[in-house]
């Protein structure tokens, strides 16, 4: 189910999403982006690693979605509460939103950031 995690300003969305753009696997960051049907509508996926693991061992943790359902709107996707989903997934959530936390309080130009349970 795709729910609202945080609504944050315009100018904040696209900060998050630039530092998202700049730190892709093809630069050495977690994140692939995903433009959606209107421009400011973006896809991330995070990756998990290890490291300095190569490419091919990035694995998707899981993902989170820019202005899909409002401008200034984080969503993820999550299973609805009585859903008998895997113990994984549910941190997988967990994880997904501990890196949107922090790209919202420190993903400024020229920071470098790691993400914890990645």
């Amino acid at each position: 189910m795709h729910t609202v995690y945080k609504a944050i300003s315009p100018e904040e969305m696209q900060r998050v999403i630039d530092y998202c753009k700049q730190h892709t696997l093809k630069t050495g960051g977690p994140f692939e982006i995903y433009p959606g049907e209107r421009d400011s509508q973006v896809m991330v996926i995070v990756n998990s690693h290890q490291g300095n693991e190569p490419l091919e061992k990035f694995k998707p943790l899981g993902s989170f979605y820019c202005n899909y359902m409002g401008e200034g709107i984080i969503s993820v996707d999550e299973e609805e509460s009585d859903y008998d989903a895997m113990p994984s997934a549910k941190e997988h959530i967990k994880a997904i939103k501990q890196v949107i936390d922090i790209l919202i309080e420190k993903a400024y130009p020229g920071a470098k950031l790691k993400f914890p349970s990645l």
